[in-house]
This record gives structure tokens, sequence and C-alpha cells, in this order.
């Protein structure tokens, strides 16, 4: 159903017009941070380019000073995941010397991480977290844009931002969550951790990631489909971290706490998917490296 005042009249990505008169393109689902956990949030799939939007407006000042995952702990699951990442980012070329600048940071864990890791040159940046408000000066030799773009209402726009950061010859790194299997606008239940609303605003394709980047006259280094969460080590599976949700709730404000585990006991197919969800995945987080050519 079409909201009244609705944050988008046109797909942000491909400029196609949204028809209240095609309801099989519309839908609603949960939020599954606290505050929002019994709130409906309506969604609107691009029959173009299959975009997925957010179509309740929301106030980000508001959204971001209740939210979880700002509170992240380098732990050891945090560490074995970006350490993902960053074998990513070292086969594109990044080297230690490099200036780098963690584009949406959150809390900083990534940048934490980099500096544990030895690249000592790093920054962070995010509007809405404190600590991190302050946009650092200058240009990078690597952007990292890491789950950004889908948190914001106009992705082309975000992209030419930290394109606009990215020293002639340097990296952009943007990793996304993924709007392709969701197929019934009718049934996004079990696509809650994905959609995660009120958060994610537009989650596109791997195809619209990519044609964004072409827009943007980027070079494609390397291309991913699979989440970098997806790693062949217990518990460390995007698989797991989906049906651990759905077993408390789909309460990422749950899911964070110390005694969380405690589900364990009580959901024993959970283990089950922490040993072998990676052979299961229950969705993807679509991502690429590109260089700006001078």
């Amino acid at each position: 159903m079409m909201p009244d005042n609705p944050a988008y009249t046109h797909c942000s990505l491909c400029n196609e017009p949204i028809n209240p008169s095609q309801p099989d393109n519309f839908g609603q689902v949960r939020g599954n941070i606290e505050g929002y956990l019994e709130e409906q949030f309506p969604l609107w799939k691009c029959p173009g380019c299959q975009a997925i939007h957010s179509l309740k407006p929301v106030d980000y000042n508001e959204i971001y000073s209740r939210y979880p995952l700002n509170e992240r702990k380098l732990d050891i699951f945090a560490r074995g995941t970006l350490k993902n990442l960053l074998k990513r980012l070292q086969k594109a070329g990044l080297k230690k010397t490099d200036r780098i600048l963690d584009y949406g940071c959150g809390n900083g864990v990534m940048v934490k991480f980099l500096k544990q890791q030895e690249y000592k040159n790093v920054a962070g940046w995010d509007p809405y977290v404190p600590g991190w408000k302050e946009r650092p000066n200058g240009t990078f030799d690597c952007v990292i844009a890491n789950d950004v773009i889908e948190h914001v209402d106009d992705p082309r726009a975000m992209m030419k931002d930290a394109l606009s950061l990215v020293n002639p010859g340097g990296l952009l790194y943007v990793g996304t969550a993924d709007s392709e299997g969701v197929e019934n606008m009718a049934d996004l239940e079990k696509h809650i951790m994905r959609l995660h609303q009120p958060y994610h605003r537009v989650v596109l394709t791997q195809a619209g990631l990519m044609k964004l980047g072409e827009e943007l006259g980027l070079e494609p280094l390397a291309c991913w489909r699979r989440s970098y969460m997806d790693r062949l080590v217990p518990f460390s599976n995007y698989r797991f971290l989906d049906e651990f949700n759905r077993a408390l709730g789909h309460n990422m404000n749950m899911a964070l706490k110390p005694d969380a585990g405690k589900i364990m006991a009580k959901r024993p197919i959970l283990w089950f998917w922490a040993f072998f969800g990676y052979f299961f995945p229950s969705a993807y987080e679509p991502a690429a490296v590109w260089r700006h050519q001078a």
C-alpha cells in the first residue's frame, strides 16, 4: 500500500515511477530494532531494476540515536569477518602505507581493526555517531563504504560523494544488502534481517550496484555475491546469523546482548546452522571494489 507523502515517487536508481495500481510490487514488514518491532513499514520493489525502497520517510538523527549496531565490539566474530573483507582489499592492491577512510564507520570498529593490522593512516566518518561526525579533510587512497549505501535515500549521490574522496588511481569498496532473493512482496517475514527496517532505505541487486560503478566511470577490479561474513568457520556465516536472530524474534538488540547465546540450548537446530550454514545461504550481500581512473 502506498502511504501518504511517501519517501519516493520514483525509483532512486532507474527512475521507474511508483504505480499504486500494481499491488504485487508493494509489501510491508516489521522492524527488527527495539522501538520498531511492532511497527509495519511499507516497501516497494521496482519492477525495472528490482531495488526495494522503504516508503516511510524517517528522521535519520532519531533512528540512529537508538541504533544498537553503533555499540558493536571488536570481538572474535567481528575480527573474523573484517579479516575476510580486508583480504578482498589486499587482493585489489591495498597497501599498509595507504591513506584509508571508512565511510559510514558506525562506532569505528573497522578503523580500530585496521589499525591493529598495522594500517596506521586510517580515518572514519559517520554523520550520526558521536565522535565520528567530523568529516576528514583531503582525499584517500582507499575509501571503504561497507553496509552504507542501503542506509541512504539516494544511493547514486552517496556513491558520487564517496568517490569524490578517492585519489585518482585509488580504490573504492562498496558492500550492501541484496534485494534479488525477495520474490514475493506479500511474504516478507523471512527477509526481516536483510530488509532491516527502517534503516535500509534502498536495497539494490548486484547488477544495480555494478551499474552505478559503470555510470561513474569506475574500473571494476573484483565483485562478490557472497557476504563478507560468510566463512568456513563455525558460527561465522550469514545463514547462522539469520537463524540466530529469527530464534530471538528478530530482535537485534537482544541478539547483541552477552547472554544471547543461551538460545542455543533451546534451539538445537542452531548448531547445525553454526557449522553448516555456509552451504545454505539465506541471503547474499553483493560487494565490489573499483579503481578510480584518473
